[in-house]
């Protein structure tokens, strides 16, 4: 086996190695030092190195585990040395990861009543009950427990991408929920449930006033999250919403405000990036670069220096995409990053600037050699 890319993964302790031989459809190994029976020699030599937990081998790549004492770049230069490289300049290209970080957000529905919070990543899943109040809600549903349709009718729904500890994010879930569920809609739910139909939420444009009126947070959520796409004239909502204390309502109205594509959003998403939650300053720059608009180059030079590592990597790889020369002299500060995924992202952003894309495939190889 040869190496063809590196690409972090959503785990910092796990890296993610593309080889140029692909396992049969179906199979997969996962080996460690007690468990190698079966593997290559290849990998076995992996297992050796110091600080590898593990690997985990399917389809064209190795998940190689660290134990998280150790760096990154004597683990991978050893991996490169297993898997046959000479030291040589690597023509092998690095593949910029738009999804470090990202912690995925499912919902168990029937008939449009949440069950289940299911919160996971490429490595761990963490699953919680949506609360008691559904699970009585849904005992209440008159429906035939004997039709298969009935167990069928159980759907995971995508809730998006969050940021940040599973069992944190699984509570802030469970609070926007019960926003966003008052008593009066489970049981218009219930009601309809019981028929075989499902509620459809009606989608309403809301004013600053209307907002303001409402005298709690999740009153104010629940009306942030029925407006249907939001537009320019939306921005002293969202710019109220920003100033709130509960950090759901922030991260929805920075959500909204990645959608505008328009200049206008400037200053509201670099006001969002400079949230207290690193899950908002995330979100922020994760819009930005969505975006990609060249008024956001200055923030994000800033947030290099974000104290949270998932933002400082989202300021990389905004810069890797979209950065000009005047945002060389702060990346080349940051190039000594302490966590490897960041600095790796610099590096591939510095590559692309000033040598072009053709220079971007040997930075993994050169972080790497001893």
């Amino acid at each position: 086996m040869k190496i063809v890319t590196i690409e972090p993964t959503p785990s910092p302790n796990s890296m993610k190695v593309v080889v140029d031989e692909e396992l049969p459809f179906g199979k997969a190994f996962n080996y460690t030092r007690e468990n190698a029976e079966g593997a290559s020699e290849q990998i076995k030599a992996i297992l050796e190195i110091e600080g590898v937990k593990g690997v985990y081998h399917v389809a064209d790549f190795l998940a190689v585990e660290r134990n998280a004492k150790f760096q990154w770049e004597p683990i991978l230069a050893s991996v490169g040395v297993a898997l046959g490289e000479n030291g040589e300049a690597s023509t092998q290209e690095v593949q910029a990861d738009d999804h470090f970080g990202e912690v995925f957000v499912h919902v168990q529905m029937f008939r449009g009543l949440p069950l289940q919070v299911k919160v996971f990543d490429s490595a761990i899943e963490h699953r919680v009950s949506a609360g008691e109040r559904y699970v009585q809600a849904f005992q209440s549903i008159e429906v035939d427990k004997f039709d298969d349709n009935y167990l069928l009718e159980r759907k995971w729904v995508d809730f998006g991408v969050r940021y940040g500890e599973k069992k944190d994010i699984a509570n802030e879930i469970i609070e926007e929920i019960n926003a966003t569920y008052p008593e009066e809609r489970v049981a218009q739910i219930i009601e309809a449930a019981s028929k075989k139909n499902t509620v459809t939420l009606e989608r309403t444009k809301v004013t600053l006033e209307q907002y303001l009126e409402a005298d709690d947070w999740q009153k104010r959520y629940q009306l942030l999250d029925q407006l249907p796409d939001p537009e320019v004239d939306d921005l002293p909502l969202f710019e109220k919403a920003l100033e709130e204390d509960q950090m759901s309502l922030r991260r929805l109205a920075t959500v909204y405000l990645g959608m505008i594509e328009d200049v206008a959003v400037v200053p509201y998403l670099a006001r969002a990036l400079k949230d207290k939650s690193s899950a908002v300053r995330r979100t922020a720059g994760d819009c930005m670069s969505d975006l990609g608009l060249v008024e956001f180059e200055p923030y994000m030079i800033e947030a290099l220096s974000d104290k949270n590592k998932l933002v400082r990597w989202r300021a990389a790889m905004y810069l890797f995409e979209t950065g000009t020369e005047k945002c060389l002299p702060a990346l080349h500060q940051a190039e000594d990053d302490k966590e490897f995924e960041v600095k790796l992202q610099v590096k591939m952003a510095i590559a692309r600037i000033e040598q072009g894309e053709e220079a971007k495939g040997s930075v993994w190889k050169q972080m790497t050699e001893r």
